[in-house]
C-alpha cells in the first residue's frame, strides 16, 4: 500500500479513505451476506443516533421502519443475487424513532471465487431534497393564486360598484319618503346601513387582492385594534350564527392605538375567528372569547389579543406546523392551509408575534401580541 508523506507523519490509503468516508454527507455502509452491518460511517451515527459500536452489533432489519422490512428483504436477496447497482427509496428507523427517508444506491461485492461477500450502500437524507420541493410547488401555486387574486379582483369590482350605486339611490328614496309620507323607513336604513358597511369590507378585500397579485405593500397608519376586530365580527356574523357560536366579548370600551394596516390585521382576525367556527362545528360547548389587554414585556408596551374557542384542539405535534404553508388541520377540501401562515406573517411584518396554546377535545386560544402605538 503507498503512503503520502506529511509532515513528520505517515498517511495511508486507507487513513485518506476513512477520513474521506467519516466526513461524506451521506451514510456509507456495507452488511455481510446474513445482513450484519460490518462497516458505517459517521453520517449514520448521526442521522440514526447509535454509536459506532452499536451500530457495528447490529443487523440490517434493525435500522429500517417495520412496515418497510419486506421490501428492504427482498431486495438484498435480490441484490446479492445479481450484483447489480440499484437505486430505491426507503425509510430508515433512527434510535428514538423518527422516521428518515432516504435514497438508497448499492451494489455487491465478490470475493475471487465468485461467492458474495458484502454490500456497500450509500443512502441519501431525502429530507431536505423534499422540503426544497414543496418550497417550489408552494412557489408555483402562490404564482397561481396571485394570477387568480387578479381575476377575482375583475369580476367582483363590476357588480361591487352595482351595489354601492342601488344602495346610494335607495338612501335618495328613502329620504324623499321620509319627507312626503308619514312612513318608518328605520328598517331599511338599517338594512342600507348594513350594505354600505358590508360593501366597505368587500373593498378593502379587493384592495387587498390587488396589492397581492400586485406585489404592493400595504400602507401603514394608526389603527384601533379594537374596531379591526369588531369589523371582524361583522364580517364573520353569517359564519357564527350559523356554526351556533356563543361570542363572549370581553373587549372594553376605548381605543386600542397600535401601528399597521387596518386591512391585514382586520383579515387575521377574520381567519382565527372563521377558523374557532370551524373547530367548534359539532361541538356541544361552541364559545368564542375575545380579549384585549396591556401588557409590558422588556420595558416596551404591547397589547395582547386573545381569541379561544372550545373546540377540537390541535394535537401537540401539529401546533408548530399549523403556521406553515398548506398545512391544515381541516378535512380535505374545508381549507387551503394558507391561512394561519398568511396570518403569522402579517403579524411578523407588524413586528408583533402569534402564538397558540391548545389541549385536544378542550379547545385552543391564539394570541397576538402588537406594539402600542
Amino acid at each position: 500500500m503507498s503512503r503520502m508523506r506529511v509532515g513528520s507523519e505517515d498517511i495511508t490509503d486507507a487513513d485518506i479513505l476513512e477520513t474521506v468516508l467519516s466526513h461524506f454527507p451521506d451514510i456509507v455502509h456495507s452488511v455481510d451476506a446474513l445482513g450484519n452491518i460490518v462497516f458505517s460511517n459517521g453520517k449514520a451515527q448521526e442521522l440514526l443516533g447509535y454509536s459506532r459500536e452499536e451500530l457495528l452489533a447490529m443487523n440490517i432489519s434493525e435500522i429500517y421502519a417495520d412496515e418497510v422490512l419486506d421490501s428492504v428483504k427482498a431486495g438484498f436477496d435480490s441484490l446479492k443475487a445479481t450484483g447489480d447497482i440499484s437505486i430505491a427509496e426507503s425509510l430508515l428507523k433512527a434510535k428514538n424513532g423518527t422516521r428518515v427517508a432516504v435514497e438508497i444506491r448499492s451494489f455487491s461485492i465478490y470475493d475471487d471465487n465468485g461467492d458474495f461477500a458484502r454490500t456497500i450502500s450509500i443512502m441519501r437524507d431525502m429530507r431536505t431534497i423534499r422540503k426544497l420541493q414543496q418550497s417550489l410547488i408552494r412557489s408555483n401555486r402562490l404564482t397561481a393564486i396571485g394570477e387568480m387574486a387578479a381575476s377575482v379582483v375583475h369580476e367582483i369590482t363590476s357588480p361591487l360598484t352595482a351595489i354601492l350605486l342601488s344602495n346610494d339611490t335607495v338612501v335618495q328614496e328613502m329620504e324623499r319618503i321620509r319627507s312626503s309620507e308619514t312612513v318608518d323607513v328605520g328598517p331599511m336604513e338599517s338594512a342600507s346601513s348594513d350594505i354600505r358597511r358590508a360593501s366597505s369590507s368587500i373593498q378593502k378585500l379587493v384592495e387587498q387582492l390587488q396589492n397581492f397579485s400586485r406585489g404592493i405593500t400595504e400602507k401603514y397608519e394608526s389603527v384601533n385594534i379594537g374596531s379591526a376586530v369588531g369589523d371582524a365580527l361583522f364580517m364573520t356574523k353569517s359564519k357564527v350564527q350559523a356554526c351556533g357560536v356563543l361570542v363572549q366579548n370581553d373587549i372594553a370600551e376605548g381605543p386600542y392605538p397600535t401601528y399597521g394596516s387596518p386591512n391585514q390585521l382586520e383579515q387575521v382576525f377574520i381567519n382565527l375567528i372563521t377558523n374557532a367556527c370551524d373547530a367548534m362545528a359539532g361541538r356541544e360547548e361552541r364559545l368564542l372569547r375575545l380579549s384585549i389587554v396591556p401588557e409590558s414585556r422588556d420595558g416596551r408596551e404591547f397589547w395582547r389579543c386573545t381569541i379561544s374557542d372550545t373546540g377540537a384542539g390541535i394535537a401537540e405535534e401539529m401546533r408548530e406546523e399549523v403556521f406553515e404553508s398548506f398545512v391544515t388541520t381541516k378535512q380535505n377540501g374545508k381549507g387551503t392551509g394558507l391561512g394561519l401562515s398568511i396570518c403569522r406573517g402579517i403579524i411578523k411584518e407588524h413586528r408583533g408575534e402569534i402564538t397558540l396554546e391548545s389541549e385536544v377535545d378542550k379547545g385552543t386560544c391564539f394570541s397576538i401580541l402588537l406594539r402600542r402605538a
